[in-house]
């Protein structure tokens, strides 16, 4: 896979999209940016869909300076509730300029290296 640089990106929203048309739409059949005011709270970002018709769902973070991300309480309560889905963090770490990818699941679990603390943050 191609190196691509995100230190350019400003925010989440640059970041998702840079990410998915140079990482995700190489590698997926479909890719679809899938949230919306309409759609239910706490759902991911993005769907992409394999050739074998495998779904894998996105979140996007950006970090603030700290190398932070912080989640909304209806997102790991989507997670919790649906931990048959699988999705997937992208985080965007303007620290050390480089994204960072986790399953939504090691939020939970203690003892991951990547885990979420109870003010739903996230430290990168």
């Amino acid at each position: 896979m191609e190196t691509v640089n995100f230190s350019k990106c400003k925010n989440e929203q640059e970041f998702k999209m840079l990410y998915v048309h140079r990482v995700l739409k190489p590698i997926y059949k479909h890719v679809f940016c899938i949230e919306t005011e309409e759609t239910i709270k706490g759902f991911p970002d993005v769907l992409c869909i394999d050739d074998k018709g495998t779904t894998v769902f996105y979140e996007f973070k950006y970090a603030n300076s700290k190398g932070k991300i912080k989640f909304q309480p209806t997102q790991p309560a989507f997670y919790k509730a649906h931990s048959d889905l699988h999705i997937a963090v992208v985080a965007y770490n303007p620290v050390k300029k480089e994204p960072v990818l986790f399953s939504a699941g090691c939020l939970f679990n203690p003892s991951a290296e990547i885990r979420m603390n109870e003010k739903g943050e996230v430290q990168l």
